[in-house]
């Protein structure tokens, strides 16, 4: 019995350790708290300029649907948001028009700025060309309807560049923890007594719009080949959510924008 006492002690205590860390951290937490958006889908294609994934999309009268610039098959619509119908956070955020991703499930690239993609943003006019959705690749269509606002954080891959630190002395089988912003720093742990960096905080996993990309390996934001600047999260399309689709093995998609020039997009995709 005491011997049970005491590991029950240990136990607690080891708990009581993570849970002070924790709640040390809650300023930087609140520091780098971001909103997402999931979104509401009725199933069903809607209007051709409705935000959607798959179905129909707007093309241009006279405009040749999108061809893989590989291997020239026809990509399907993977999603389309009418940046112009965005949640009124995001208004002006990523530009005007139609966001479009079409994606050629032959080629199946994870590499960003590839020609087996293509994203772009459409300004949609009032003669769109008419198609017929039996002529053309395409997944069940889902129209959104809506959208449901989620705190999201990041994820442990990016806690480095943000300021929380944890330093692994894996031989000694310890952690030190710093994050300067919370005035934390503590003594050299031991990990059984120390929170996770997944417990800290990690992004939303899922179809999203803004907010944080779920890394499934390292940082990957790719470089705008215009001006070399960092590009921003746009939207996060996970494997089998709303398109029934999977990328690798249960991998995670990102649409990103360069902030400088709106026209600059790409997707990319990593899996474990």
């Amino acid at each position: 019995m005491a011997e049970n006492l005491k590991s029950l002690k240990q136990i607690l205590g080891r708990c009581m350790k993570a849970q002070e860390i924790l709640d040390r951290l809650a300023p930087w937490r609140d520091a780098h708290k971001h909103s997402a958006w999931k979104p509401i889908v009725e199933e069903g294609d809607g209007r051709v300029d409705d935000s959607k994934f798959s179905g129909i999309p707007w093309l241009a009268e006279n405009e040749p649907y999108p061809s893989c610039g590989t291997c020239q098959a026809l990509m399907p619509l993977f999603l389309q948001l009418d940046l112009n119908k965005l949640p009124e956070e995001l208004s002006g955020r990523f530009g005007s028009g139609l966001l479009q991703m079409f994606y050629c499930t032959d080629c199946d690239s994870y590499m960003p700025l590839e020609n087996t993609k293509l994203v772009r943003l459409v300004q949609p006019t009032v003669h769109p060309q008419s198609l017929q959705c039996e002529n053309y690749p395409s997944f069940p269509a889902k129209t959104i309807v809506g959208w449901t606002q989620l705190d999201d954080y990041p994820s442990p891959e990016e806690h480095d560049e943000l300021g929380l630190i944890f330093n692994y002395d894996f031989s000694a089988n310890t952690v030190r923890i710093e994050c300067p912003l919370a005035g934390l720093v503590t003594e050299d742990l031991s990990m059984d007594s120390a929170p996770e960096a997944e417990e800290v905080t990690t992004a939303l996993p899922g179809d999203k719009l803004a907010g944080y990309p779920d890394w499934i390996q390292g940082i990957e934001y790719p470089e705008c080949p215009q001006c070399n600047r960092r590009m921003e999260l746009v939207f996060q399309i996970d494997s089998e959510d709303n398109l029934p689709y999977m990328f690798g093995d249960v991998g995670c998609g990102h649409i990103t924008q360069c902030p400088e020039h709106k026209e600059v997009l790409t997707f990319g995709w990593a899996c474990s």
